[in-house]
């Protein structure tokens, strides 16, 4: 193991191919355009007379912004420098997303497959803090040097509108996220539909498991102190086997709490990204009057929307309704009891054995010989 003396305090990468440091990889290109290298030599060898399980987790549309330089270009009407990178990000995961499905109905898998997309957040509404440039960090380990351009701040160019808020805000334009479902598997009688159905991120893994007929409860993981797994099989919903989601509530943090088209905060919590975009932005006024420079706090009783009917959330009706407050207060404070909480400290054999294992990559540091 190295000694803390001799660990450099920057230039550890945080990229892994399968079992050991990508090492071969870095460095080396845009890095959706090695998912993309991967993906297309995971389905072209893929036995198809058994299932297969994909998961691509793009880092489009996430800091740091970059995209190629084609691709930047298709929008160079665009004034606004996070604006414009953002529109070359989106535009670049549609193209990843038509190379998938192409390959996969030129091999004859498409029409027993069920593709999943769904964002994990809403967009970036910060200020711009600096343009977008060429990157010229000279003598900066793996540094992004001849790639392309990167912003200088990569949490701007998203718009949420007609919703409040964005990413880190517990508006909707936080929380509520673009999804859909697609692929051959499919009912014909649901493809082109819309839902407007409560679904939780959480609750992919149990229709997953559910589809593989694999139980989705983790007994072990209970029996060890754990909370149970809080998932549900929507697959009866996409099919359209059934008209309403099984899923009418869940705990968004210690202080906000959903039910049906209710959403109710605990009373004098700060509302952060408490505004709305028009349907142009960032735009001019952005780096005066940005979405995230403005606040909120609910009243002493808590903030209560209604999301369905007023989905920008342009009025708190707590005075109005304080039956239910009262009675999303009482299920906030008894699901807040389930949070579970654990120590997210830094441990130095992280650094160590990054630096002395895996010659500056991350990689597994626990329980090693």
């Amino acid at each position: 193991m190295m000694k803390k003396k001799d660990i450099p305090i920057d230039g550890i990468v945080d990229f892994w191919d399968t079992d050991k440091p990508a090492n071969t990889l870095n460095g080396t290109g845009y890095e959706e355009l090695i998912f993309r290298d991967r993906i297309q030599r995971i389905l072209q060898s893929h036995d198809q007379s058994t299932p297969l399980f994909l998961q691509y987790d793009s880092k489009i549309a996430h800091y740091p912004m970059q995209a190629p330089e084609e691709y930047q270009k298709r929008f160079a009407y665009i004034k606004e420098d996070h604006r414009r990178m953002y529109h070359a990000m989106v535009a670049f995961l549609d193209h990843q997303l038509r190379n998938i499905t192409d390959t996969m109905k030129e091999l004859g898998m498409w029409e027993n497959t069920l593709m999943v997309l769904s964002s994990d957040n809403g967009g970036y509404v910060k200020a711009f803090d600096g343009p977008c440039n060429t990157t010229t960090f000279d003598g900066v380990p793996n540094s992004d040097v001849g790639h392309g351009t990167a912003c200088m701040n990569g949490e701007a160019g998203a718009n949420n509108f007609p919703l409040r808020g964005g990413k880190y805000s517990n508006f909707e334009g936080g929380i509520r996220v673009n999804a859909f479902a697609s692929g051959g598997f499919l009912p014909s009688k649901v493809r082109g539909t819309k839902l407007d159905e409560i679904v939780h991120v959480a609750d992919w893994y149990g229709t997953f498991c559910s589809l593989a007929g694999i139980d989705f409860e983790d007994k072990w993981a209970e029996a060890s102190g754990l909370p149970a797994v809080d998932s549900l099989d929507m697959w009866p919903l996409l099919s359209g086997a059934n008209l309403t989601s099984p899923r009418q509530s869940f705990l968004v943090t210690k202080d906000m709490y959903m039910l049906g088209p209710w959403k109710y905060v605990r009373g004098n919590t700060e509302m952060i990204e408490a505004e709305r975009g028009g349907p142009h932005y960032p735009n001019a006024s952005t780096a005066a009057d940005p979405i995230v420079a403005h606040t909120t706090r609910c009243p002493e009783a808590g903030c209560l929307y209604n999301v369905v009917q007023d989905p920008s959330e342009s009025h708190e009706v707590s005075a109005q309704h304080p039956d239910i407050v009262k009675k999303m207060l009482a299920s906030l404070n008894e699901e807040a009891k389930t949070i579970y909480k654990a120590k997210h400290t830094n441990d130095p054999k992280c650094d160590s054995t990054a630096w002395g294992r895996y010659h500056g990559f991350y990689g597994p540091w626990r329980e090693l010989d």
